[in-house]
């Protein structure tokens, strides 16, 4: 049985009006993406080219590049990102939200592993609800 804290749930129709327009939330999505682009890069160092960790770390740090992107809109050109990148993003964030719902769920409500684990999820459903509005 899911805890309340991993049953987080975003209206793709309403996403680009209400949550983007909140600065304040836009940090605290962009702070775990970019967090998880910066261990990512680190981490895929270390691995060796054509292993599938590497390969899905790469596929990974794409999907969060793609949500990074979109998320700083104002920033940067958000239309070089094909269907198919989008779709392929949708794809990675499905494995990284369920492989973190199910970590959190080994960590006791309130600690800071939990708590991480919370911000990440949140981050990670919001920028997969983004994607999905691209993709209309």
């Amino acid at each position: 049985m899911p805890n309340e804290t991993s049953v987080i749930q975003y209206n793709t129709d309403t996403f680009e009006n209400t949550h983007v327009a909140n600065t304040d939330e836009l940090q605290e999505v962009l702070r775990p993406i970019d967090s998880l682009i910066s261990k990512s890069e680190k981490a895929q160092q270390k691995l060796t080219p054509g292993t599938w960790q590497h390969t899905m770390l790469r596929d990974n740090l794409k999907a969060l590049r793609i949500a990074s992107t979109l998320l700083n809109k104002e920033k940067y050109d958000t239309h070089s990102f094909t269907r198919d990148d989008l779709k392929e993003a949708l794809h990675a964030f499905a494995s990284m939200i369920n492989k973190t719902e199910k970590a959190q769920a080994k960590f006791s409500l309130g600690t800071s592993q939990h708590t991480l684990l919370q911000n990440r999820l949140k981050a990670l459903l919001m920028s997969e609800a983004i994607i999905k509005s691209k993709l209309g």
